[in-house]
């Protein structure tokens, strides 16, 4: 929450992490009326930072080139009030372009400028985006104390106006730090003070740090209500970031309920404001959130896609952090894709991050607590200096000089203590996790066993019936028409009476049904089309012989089976398509079925239905039938998609789908 000396108020929270996307600005016709037609250099002076706040939002880096115009106009004239904008405006400019060191000088500047007018709404403003600079810098301990005194002096004012935007911006440091009860305790402050001065867009963002707080207490029904009312207030305000917030907050409450259908609206409103600002943080965010979604939501592709599309934004804005949720999700992703080296690769990327960010965070944690120690130890010389005014300046300096030497020694053990500590915790995750990756290594090593298995199972059947199909065809087959070829030749040479030859006619007859059934029964486990001449013909051939029979009307459709495939994925395809009508004509009660099978761009496509009762699917894994179990298993061998719709009276549908 940066706070300008007009009262304006401008909500950052991470915008200060963003890429300013540089818009061709346009100027607004009255500001350049009244550049031109300013009457003298102090209303030119304000005018020039009036069109600066005007395009600040925009494009910060060209807002900066009239801050700095307007503040050799002010010292020019020696306007102590245009040059203390100026150089506040400079600063908030400079930080929200995470130029945080250039932030800090030109509000230590405009320190002294602000405590020669004496004004204390001004001292106040200084110290509040001091504050503001020493948070995003992780300088915890100066980041609160220019915050407590702004507020200090703005509460012996009762400065209604800016109060709120101070509360606000010592909720939003308290919440970073954990401090998730005490930031309510402010962010309520700044939403009431707020509210009664009907200041929406303080108001607004007061209750978003509310939500934020009660969600990470665990509390996401108090979090769902506060957004709902802060909703309101930004339809009133039309802020883009307050929309984007929200609906990304709103997106994250959905998603702890499961429901991702809703979460994905969310985020996708979100995405879409983020759009509108150029905002590559809210982007980054909203990307990482769909791809988490879509991938819980078993839409492999469409994940990917969004945490490409997150992984390049967070690369753009610098968000390690960011980027190894992403890692994480990537990996996830990889995986149900069937990419298991590149899986293994987004793990292992996320894995080295992880402790490139926990080092970091060592570091930072260990320079607060020298800053902490130094502050302390100021106090206590103070409080030394204050009892002990008449001791010797040599007592004072040997007390000193001891004391720092305890300190230094005491400080010198905390840290080698602390940095023993991250070293062993350190190892114990790395141990914990390479466990853990040798555990799913050993579960996916299984699986390729199992997998193997049921190949060489299925192989090993089809090679049976081949072999079975051949001996019935040329030896039991054989065997029947040398035996038709000598009856018929006794016929010839034999006298029989009219009563014998009946029977003798009748025996033959019989030979002609078995050589024709023990043909079909070949044909079956073995068909010739589907050798010679593909699975399309087999497949005609197969429904024509169904449609012969007159028990079902089977139509048959193909595309792009012109060409053969793999003789595996062939016999496959046909013993599913074979095991479905056996099944429709078994248990289905059907009249008709229909039958497609389509070959593009290295998929095959199978879908069979029927019209028939149909059936509840709970039913099925208590059925447990050998027939399903079969299709199943050959599904598998060929790492193929099946599912399965059926309702009581409405028939059912089977889909299947390969990738060759």
């Amino acid at each position: 929450m940066d706070i300008r000396f007009d009262g304006h108020i401008i909500f950052t929270l991470m915008a200060m992490l963003t890429l300013n996307v540089v818009f061709s600005q346009t100027v607004p016709d009255s500001l350049l009326k009244k550049l031109n037609t300013a009457t003298n250099d102090s209303v030119r002076a304000r005018t020039i930072l009036d069109i600066g706040e005007d395009i600040e939002s925009r494009s910060t880096e060209k807002s900066l080139v009239y801050y700095r115009q307007a503040l050799e106009l002010a010292e020019k004239i020696q306007n102590k009030r245009l040059i203390l904008s100026s150089l506040v405006n400079l600063g908030i400019g400079n930080m929200e372009s995470n130029h945080l060191d250039t932030a800090v000088a030109y509000f230590n500047l405009a320190m002294p400028v602000a405590a020669g007018l004496r004004d204390t709404n001004r001292i106040a403003v200084v110290y509040s985006n001091l504050g503001n600079a020493y948070r995003y810098k992780k300088d915890r301990i100066q980041a609160l104390e220019n915050f407590q005194r702004a507020a200090d002096l703005l509460e012996k004012k009762n400065d209604s106006l800016r109060l709120p935007g101070v509360y606000q911006n010592i909720s939003i440091f308290l919440s970073e730090n954990n401090d998730y009860r005490e930031s309510i305790v402010y962010s309520n402050k700044a939403y009431m003070m707020a509210s009664a001065q009907g200041d929406d867009y303080t108001a607004c963002n007061a209750l978003i740090s509310m939500s934020d707080a009660w969600f990470s207490l665990g509390e996401p029904g108090r979090q769902y209500e506060l957004l709902q009312k802060a909703n309101l207030l930004a339809e009133r305000t039309g802020d883009l970031e307050e929309h984007s917030t929200i609906y990304n907050n709103l997106g994250s409450y959905f998603f702890t309920k499961k429901d991702f259908h809703q979460a994905l609206r969310q985020y996708m409103l979100s995405y879409g404001y983020a759009l509108q600002m150029g905002n590559h943080y809210h982007l980054c965010e909203a990307s990482t959130r769909m791809a988490e979604i879509y991938k819980q939501m078993n839409k492999p592709d469409s994940a990917l896609t969004y945490a490409k599309k997150a992984e390049g934004l967070a690369n753009e804005i610098g968000s390690r952090s960011d980027l190894k949720e992403i890692y994480l999700t990537r990996a996830e992703i990889e995986k149900s894709l069937g990419h298991a080296n590149e899986g293994y690769a987004f793990l292992s990327k996320a894995l080295h991050l992880g402790d490139s960010l926990y080092t970091t965070a060592a570091s930072e944690k260990i320079a607060e607590m020298e800053a902490r120690y130094e502050s302390e130890k100021k106090q206590q010389q103070i409080a030394a200096l204050e009892k002990d005014r008449q001791i010797s300046l040599l007592s004072l300096k040997q007390k000193a000089f001891f004391n720092w030497l305890m300190a230094g020694l005491a400080l010198t053990l905390l840290i080698v203590s602390f940095l023993i500590y991250l070293n062993l915790r350190r190892s114990r995750m790395l141990a914990g996790q390479t466990e853990k990756i040798q555990q799913q290594r050993i579960v996916e090593l299984e699986k390729d066993h199992e997998l193997l298995v049921v190949n060489s199972l299925l192989k090993g059947q089809e090679d049976e019936r081949g072999r079975m199909a051949r001996d019935l065809h040329d030896g039991l087959g054989g065997l029947l028409s040398g035996i038709k070829f000598s009856m018929h030749h006794m016929k010839d040479n034999l006298i029989v009476t009219p009563e014998n030859m009946a029977v003798f006619e009748r025996s033959l007859d019989l030979i002609d049904t078995s050589i024709a059934e023990l043909r079909r029964i070949a044909h079956n486990m073995m068909p010739q089309g589907l050798v010679s001449y593909g699975l399309d013909e087999a497949l005609k051939q197969y429904c024509s012989s169904i449609n012969t029979n007159g028990m079902l009307r089977v139509s048959y459709q193909s595309v792009g089976l012109d060409s053969r495939m793999q003789d595996a994925v062939e016999i496959t395809s046909y013993r599913i398509i074979q095991e479905l009508l056996n099944n429709i004509l078994k248990h289905a009660a059907a009249t008709e079925a229909t039958v497609q099978v389509i070959h593009d761009e290295g998929r095959l496509n199978i879908v069979v239905e029927d019209n028939g009762k149909g059936f509840d699917l709970n039913s099925l894994d208590e059925k447990k039938g050998a027939g399903w179990v079969n299709i199943k298993a050959r599904v598998d061998y060929l790492k193929g998609q099946l599912e399965l719709n059926s309702e009581p009276g409405k028939g059912t549908q089977v889909n299947i789908e390969f990738k060759l």
